[in-house]
């Protein structure tokens, strides 16, 4: 139960009680929870001042001030719509803080203090004040999509990829630790992960995709694999996936050599950044963090010096806020050729261009 704090000023006497959630606080309006009491003999007139601070560094992250209220001589119960407009002042440009009086928290443990202020012709005076730590949690952890939980692969070297934990606006730097491991007999996939050695892990991944590195042995076919994705947000840890785990296939291809077929390859700010081949539909995702609705694409060939442009039928691709999962035909591209090395640009509205490499092969082609 939070604590009841009572200061005398003068006359009046208030009573501030938080009424904060035990769990899920997501946004800022769920901090405005509160119950009052002026014990005073005349009502007054206050507001309600709020700081957040990051209690791992003691760094103030913002403040806000409410519209001024009168106080009876009663219990009053308030929400955020009571005491609007809110104002937000923010005060460390290190954290992802939504202006929106109803965005979302940045993520991680925080106190949270409010002062209830009087507030006269001539002076305002610091009434009491109570404060609670509170932990922000992700909406949702990351989540795993390929492979999928106890499949069997038809590839050697996986694609591995995931959701990014929600909301993304949330975070700052978004990156990830990921980890393979052997799953022995007798052990389930949550224990082989704590206690297995890896067989390879990563960490600091700035995007949710990694292929299995061509630098190492292949899978082995008569093994159970358990794999796990954390997500940090400057280099805070924030939540971790489920564990899934897969086998391979016994006469599974290496997937160095396989057309990336179901897979979908992230872009980059880098034009050699991703290397990879594909048949007759590329698939690759790409974060829409300006909420554009469309955004334009083409295709160079460099494997010639001439470097030809190549401009789709529909050179425009829709596009929805956040992740997105893409697949352009190219099948049928009037000036694709086999084997030939081409890059896939996409341009968005700020005109920042991302990239993906990749050599395109014939349906029919080895």
């Amino acid at each position: 139960m939070p604590l009841v704090v009572l200061l005398q000023l003068s006359s009046a006497q208030v009573l501030l009680n938080l009424q904060l959630p035990a769990t899920g606080i997501y946004i800022k309006s769920q901090l405005w929870s509160f119950s009052i009491i002026n014990t005073g003999a005349q009502s007054i007139n206050v507001k309600i001042e709020m700081t957040f601070t990051d209690v791992s560094n003691n760094q103030r992250v913002f403040t806000a001030s409410s519209n001024t209220l009168k106080l009876t001589r009663e219990v009053t119960q308030l929400q955020a719509a009571d005491l609007a407009p809110i104002i937000y002042n923010v005060n460390n440009t290190g954290y992802n803080v939504d202006v929106n009086p109803n965005g979302f928290l940045p993520i991680g443990q925080f106190e949270v203090c409010f002062a209830v202020m009087q507030i006269t012709n001539e002076t305002t005076n610091n009434l009491t004040e109570e404060c609670e730590t509170i932990e922000v949690e992700p909406v949702s952890p990351p989540i795993l999509i390929e492979p999928a939980d106890e499949e069997v692969t038809d590839v050697l070297r996986p694609f591995f990829t995931w959701v990014p934990p929600s909301p993304v606006a949330s975070f700052n730097n978004l990156n990830y630790d990921w980890t393979l491991v052997e799953v022995q007999l007798s052990q389930n996939p949550a224990d082989a992960i704590q206690q297995n050695i890896a067989l390879h892990s990563q960490q600091g991944l700035p995007v949710n995709s990694l292929l299995y590195p061509s630098s190492l042995p292949e899978l082995d076919t008569s093994k159970l694999y358990a794999w796990q994705v954390a997500a940090k947000s400057s280099n805070n840890a924030i939540a971790k996936s489920e564990v899934w785990t897969f086998k391979v296939r016994k006469y599974a291809l290496d997937s160095s050599r396989l057309f990336t077929q179901g897979y979908y390859v992230p872009l980059k700010r880098q034009n050699d950044a991703v290397y990879t081949n594909m048949t007759g539909v590329v698939r690759y995702e790409y974060l829409n963090e300006i909420n554009d609705s469309v955004a334009v694409i083409r295709f160079y060939d460099v494997s010639s010096t001439s470097r030809n442009m190549i401009i789709p039928d529909s050179p425009f691709v829709k596009l929805r806020f956040g992740q997105n999962y893409i697949e352009t035909d190219i099948g049928d591209l009037a000036g694709m050729i086999d084997k030939h090395i081409y890059l896939l640009e996409l341009v968005n509205s700020k005109e920042e261009k991302w990239y993906l490499k990749f050599e395109f092969r014939k349906p029919d082609s080895n």
